[in-house]
């Protein structure tokens, strides 16, 4: 018979010997008091044991918990969640997948920064980076890396719902991202940043390469393929607070999504003409175009926003005429000349 070398070993003897011993019936006498005494003392040793194993268990699982809550911060909920529950072993594979890919970067950051201290750029820049972070989490991308103050993102992996969802998610997420950054430019201005700052969004849809890379010693979570440098590129070609979608992602959003006719475009590493499409706005529930016109310009304090599917272009120049502007501004003009 093999015998037990667990630390619990001694314990388990005395503990079958009280059982042979009740098995017996003989529950008087010295024997069985001794019997009692020797066991009450291995369990009292278990207790201790027991204890102890629990405080030193406790303590790795609390330190495990710190160390996967720091690992949490350095890569996306996705992939935090797929390294955490996936079996097996962690090896170099990838995949290829149809994915919606996201590219945004601030426009003529490279200047303003230029201007700025070390410690305020950083505040500045991590300050930014929240907001959108939050934006991204929000529509379920998984944050792919930051490269300064560019941020990239994909849908699609490793979560897949549907290359529709994936589309419009993530052209969501861009119209969100703009609207905010018209809020962040007000309170940057007051904080003392003169130069306002605005910024430019790439999307492009496509079969892409998902997976691990690197090597055994070191890898990264990531995606390369046409769909990437398309994005990129889409969003370097794009203006301040615009977004380029490819024709591909046009295709899974036109009917929740409202762009510019499309535009041919000469990319940098694209020997063809490239299609795209400026998105302008999100269509309401009904799938209605909103028709908005929008015009702003924050140097000259204008701010217009009309929504065509409500009110006619008659009720508009009808309203304009009606406004009663301060001698000030127009002196010599009277409210019904701005028909």
């Amino acid at each position: 018979m093999q015998k037990d070398n667990s630390i619990f070993s001694k314990e388990d003897e005395v503990i079958k010997a009280a059982e042979a011993l009740l098995k017996q019936g003989e529950l008087n006498g010295e024997n069985f008091l001794e019997k009692y005494k020797s066991l009450l003392k291995s369990y009292k040793k278990l207790l201790r044991q027991t204890k102890t194993v629990t405080r030193v268990s406790d303590n790795q699982q609390r330190k495990l918990n710190r160390i996967l809550e720091r690992l949490g911060r350095y890569v996306s909920f996705q992939l935090f969640k797929k390294i955490t529950h996936e079996k097996g072993k962690v090896e170099i594979r990838t995949q290829r997948k149809k994915l919606t890919v996201f590219f945004s970067d601030l426009k003529d950051f490279s200047y303003t920064s230029s201007h700025m201290e070390g410690e305020a750029l950083s505040e500045f820049l991590n300050s930014y980076l929240e907001i959108m972070t939050q934006i991204v989490i929000k529509w379920g991308g998984t944050l792919d890396k930051y490269m300064g103050d560019a941020i990239m993102v994909f849908f699609g992996d490793p979560e897949f719902t549907s290359d529709e969802d994936h589309a419009l998610g993530c052209v969501k997420m861009a119209v969100e991202m703009r609207e905010k950054m018209k809020g962040l430019r007000s309170k940057w201005y007051g904080l003392g940043y003169q130069d306002p700052l605005h910024f430019r969004m790439g999307i492009a849809t496509g079969y892409c390469t998902v997976g691990n890379f690197g090597s055994s010693e070191r890898m990264d979570y990531t995606i390369i393929g046409t769909p990437v440098n398309l994005a990129s590129r889409l969003e370097t070609a794009a203006d301040a607070d615009e977004v380029f979608i490819s024709h591909e992602t046009w295709s899974y959003v036109k009917d929740k999504v409202v762009c510019e006719p499309p535009v041919k475009l000469h990319l940098k590493g694209f020997h063809h003409q490239i299609l795209a499409h400026k998105v302008l706005n999100l269509r309401d529930e009904s799938g209605k175009d909103s028709r908005l016109f929008l015009l702003e310009d924050e140097e000259k304090g204008v701010n217009i926003k009309i929504d065509f599917s409500k009110v006619s272009k008659e009720d508009v120049l009808s309203i304009i005429s009606e406004i009663d502007l301060p001698p000030e501004v127009l002196p010599e003009t009277k409210s019904s000349q701005l028909t």
